[in-house]
């Protein structure tokens, strides 16, 4: 009878250890699953913020391209309209 109590004491024992160790280590994980899920969420923050600031630096030379190409025209217009000018004075005095 004492050899029999002796082993369900061993075997509580070595069940209640494994058991507490088995917490530990699953709270150990779980600390660092919450860890890498973090670093996952700050690493898609900041991709999410350069992702962001590049499509602000395109936008920004767009509207800087779209306004370069308006003066363009712009000043392409003005000569065009001085040259026809010019033209249409010399034509004049060769007709008169």
């Amino acid at each position: 009878m004492k050899k029999i109590s002796l082993v369900v004491f061993v075997l509580t024992l070595v069940l209640s250890f494994t058991s507490c160790r088995d917490k530990k280590e699953q709270n150990r994980t779980q600390h660092q699953v919450e860890k890498v899920k973090e670093g996952i969420n700050d690493a898609a923050d900041k991709v999410s913020d350069k992702i962001q600031d590049g499509a602000d630096a395109v936008k920004d030379t767009w509207n800087d391209a779209k306004k370069d190409v308006k003066q363009g025209t712009e000043k392409a217009k003005k000569e065009i309209k001085e040259g026809y000018n010019e033209v249409k004075k010399e034509a004049s005095k060769k007709l008169d």
